[in-house]
């Protein structure tokens, strides 16, 4: 090593010198290279973005950008005029931001150099591993035959310290290396063949040998040197200890390598030996146990019988089997399967008794918690819903003749909020005390079995009774009142005071019932409808809960299909002043279902809201209605009702300005309807979307007004343009206290510089009494048209 170690590390620091070199060079190169491609990019996005300028065709402007960041290094590409300020930019980057960083960096001065040159500019920032090109774009030439120019800027992404090891003479390169390689390998095998191997050899041997080791590794006899003769003796050696030990190893390797606890003890049972598989189970060295009875383990829960059979067996010459309970040192108890025999000599009689014996416990105890979790709940440690169904098919095979029994479901009702508020530990805290109350109603109604079915959902089984099917109900119902009764008792948990509420599901069956799966979910049937009326209440099953789901289920995955294979229609209904003039149009959908033929909205969009449904349908209605924007006569308006749901999905407002862009519609015409129901939830990301919407043009209107839960200082808050005045209101005129709130409606806009709409008119005095509150009002309803497919409103409406 003294000799070998100094030579190659000489060697190598001359080849690492010459890499060194290379890769410099290398680096020149790619620099050079990399300004290259940016300057023939530049220069041929130059040429186009003038063409299309001077064409007059600025529209593919974007697209054109849009393609140039398909550039694996171009982070950054914009057009815009000598002040910064973007024209035309990667739509994505100018939301995300990134545009705005980069723009920021941009130097006034040398816009206003690049734009009055006309030449353009490359600059390197190694600071930022990024080029910066200016190149202007001719815009326009006005009459004196100037040109008007703005300027494309790109930030091209290059790193001054990368290299490309492909581009490295690897040829001569290799070369060199493998001649160092050979000499330093042909220096280290000399000396590792000779000296240091050898002595590696020795030396290791010599410790297995001290080790007590039979098995040496393979030595260097042959070497003509004093290691030759040294590893010469030492085989001699090792061979003739070998022949002794052989035998012994061969014998003790196996009790000693076993998993099993292995205990040899004399004819009176003193222990004499213990392997180490031993000494883990029980905690007690060898040392310890040697000389002892194997008495001191017993944990006193095995039989006393047991041992009398043990020893009468192994005194008769017989192996003896079974389970012994023990105690470790520290005084834990463990089960032990135990297999003791006797142990001969060779004229055969017994000298020692073996035992051998495996830990049982964590498999019995594992097979206990499998069977546990199996059939109850951890949290509740109440039967959960296997157990629950069997146990209620056993009773429906054991159920009497002209007898009725029930089953009730409790749902907890809020549980979900308290976890969101106070963490799921604090909601199981509620779960367990339920789960008590009802262990002590169990206690006082004889056969009653209660389970958790999973979460916060409880069943009770009821006994069957030989009373008519009313008699029954009215008794479950009466209990049922008792139970949540005692269940919105309030709960102390952690030094706070909270209490809950329950729905109920009741069914009552008899014998020839369904089957336990069928009960049980006509009861989950049950509860939902009990949540549905507001929760804290109790249904009783009936077959139509199940038909008006089944019905619900249907149009959900029918209306799933329509929305990607058809059958939807946009509907425009006019919006006209109170002469009759027309200013703009609300979209309205149809879905015509090829066997059910058109369905109402009033059935598939409540359906569509209770899930996110409503955002794929509210997507394809924005996607479709802002084409039909585009088509619509300027200034015509077009408004569409957005869901809370849809509304509050983070990419709302992007989604929007993509359509937007994408159809070429113009955003000052669009009207987007809100409910008053949105206002109840985070007002503030409300007010941020609207604002940002706002920035590009779209409107916005609170559609119902005056039927939710909005209050006056959110109106002050909030960007809007107009309130919608809800038909149900329009259509009570006539009576004095309805038409006091049209007119609080009409004060309220006044005051606050709003459009009013009204929708639902259908009669000339309706039309002559909001002219009347209000002049400029847009009118909306059957009394102008009623909604028209979008064909026959352009007909009838934008011939002209």
């Amino acid at each position: 090593m003294q000799l070998t170690v100094p030579i190659v590390i000489a060697m190598f620091a001359l080849a690492a010198g010459l890499i060194y070199l290379l890769i410099n060079a290398q680096q020149d190169s790619a620099f050079r290279a990399a300004r290259l491609d940016l300057l023939s990019s530049l220069t041929i996005a130059q040429s186009s973005f003038n063409r299309m300028y001077t064409a007059s065709r600025e529209v593919a402007v974007p697209e054109l950008i849009s393609e140039m960041h398909v550039h694996s290094r171009v982070a950054n590409a914009a057009i815009i005029d000598t002040q910064g300020k973007a024209i035309a930019s990667y739509e994505p980057h100018r939301v995300s931001g990134e545009l705005h960083r980069f723009l920021r960096c941009m130097d006034s001065k040398i816009l206003k150099q690049a734009a009055d040159s006309g030449k353009t500019l490359i600059a390197f920032h190694s600071d930022h591993n990024h080029f910066v090109a200016i190149a202007p774009i001719i815009e326009s030439i006005d009459t004196l035959q100037r040109t008007q120019r703005n300027l494309l800027v790109v930030e091209y992404r290059h790193s001054a310290d990368w290299y490309h090891l492909e581009s490295l003479p690897w040829l001569p390169l290799g070369i060199l290396l493998i001649l160092f390689a050979s000499v330093g390998f042909f220096l280290w095998w000399a000396l590792q063949r000779f000296v240091a191997k050898p002595a590696q050899q020795l030396a290791y041997a010599v410790t297995q040998f001290g080790a007590g080791e039979s098995q040496l590794i393979p030595l260097p006899t042959r070497l003509p040197n004093e290691f030759g003769f040294l590893a010469q003796r030492l085989t001699l050696a090792v061979r003739e200890r070998k022949n002794r030990d052989a035998q012994l190893r061969k014998l003790s390797a196996a009790v000693e390598q076993a998993s099993e606890s292995i205990m040899i003890t004399d004819l009176d049972g003193n222990i004499e030996y213990v392997n180490p598989a031993f000494e883990r189970t029980t905690g007690y060295s060898a040392a310890e146990v040697k000389g002892e009875n194997p008495r001191i383990l017993a944990s006193g829960r095995t039989p006393d019988e047991e041992y009398e059979q043990l020893w009468q067996q192994v005194s008769n010459g017989k192996t003896w089997q079974g389970e012994l309970y023990n105690r470790t040192k520290d005084g834990v108890e463990f089960r032990e399967w135990a297999t003791i025999s006797p142990l001969r000599d060779e004229t055969g009689k017994i000298t020692h008794y073996l035992a051998s014996k495996v830990n049982i416990t964590q498999r019995v105890e594992a097979e206990a918690k499998v069977e546990y979790l199996a059939y109850y709940d951890a949290l509740t440690e109440l039967p959960n819903r296997i157990s629950c169904i069997q146990h209620l098919g056993q009773r429906l095979q054991q159920h009497p003749t002209d007898s009725f029994a029930a089953v009730v479901l409790l749902d907890l009702d809020g549980l979900q909020r308290i976890n969101d508020v106070r963490g799921f530990e604090f909601g199981d805290e509620i779960l367990k005390t339920v789960a008590n109350r009802l262990r002590g109603l169990q206690a006082n109604e004889n056969d009653t079995f209660i389970a958790n079915l999973g979460g916060d959902l409880f069943a009770l089984l009821l006994p069957a009774k030989a009373e008519t099917h009313e008699t029954v109900l009215a008794d479950t119902q009466f209990l049922v009142k008792l139970i949540l009764s005692e269940v919105g008792q309030s709960i102390l948990i952690h030094g706070e005071r909270v209490s809950v509420t329950a729905s109920a599901g009741i069914v009552i069956y008899q014998q020839n019932a369904e089957s336990a799966d069928a009960i049980i979910r006509h009861a989950e049937t049950a509860v939902h409808t009990a949540k549905d009326e507001g929760g804290n209440q109790t249904a009783v099953y009936d077959v139509s809960y199940s038909t008006e789901l089944e019905k619900r289920y249907e149009i959900e995955r029918e209306l799933r299909l329509a929305l990607s294979e058809g059958g939807l229609e946009l509907y425009l209904q006019p919006k006209v002043t109170s002469a009759g003039g027309l200013l703009g149009a609300e979209v309205l959908i149809r879905w015509h279902h090829p066997k059910r033929g058109t369905i109402s909205p009033v059935d598939f969009i409540s359906v569509a809201e209770q899930t996110d449904l409503i955002v794929d349908l509210g997507k394809w209605i924005v996607h479709e209605a802002l084409l039909q924007l585009k088509r619509l006569p300027d200034p015509l308006t077009l408004a569409i009702n957005i869901s809370p749901r849809q509304f509050r999905k983070f990419d709302f407002v992007y989604f929007i300005e993509y359509e937007l862009e994408q159809s070429g519609a113009d955003p000052t015409r669009l009207i987007l309807e809100v409910t008053e129901n949105l206002l109840v939830e985070d007002i503030l990301d409300i007010v941020s979307k609207m604002e940002a919407l706002q920035e590009s043009g779209v409107q916005f209107s609170i559609d119902d007004f005056g039927t939710g839960y909005s209050s006056l200082s959110y109106l002050q808050r909030l960007p809007l343009q107009e309130l919608k005045i809800d038909k149900s209101f329009v259509q009570a005129i006539g009576d004095h206290e309805q038409q006091a709130i049209i007119d609080s409606i009409v004060a309220i806009a006044r005051n606050l510089k709003l459009r009013v709409v009204a929708e639902g008119v259908e009669t000339q005095a309706q039309v002559d009494y909001l002219a009347q509150q209000d002049a400029d009002i847009v009118l909306q309803g059957f009394k102008f048209d009623k909604p028209l497919a979008i064909d026959k409103f352009h007909h009838k409406y934008c011939q002209d």
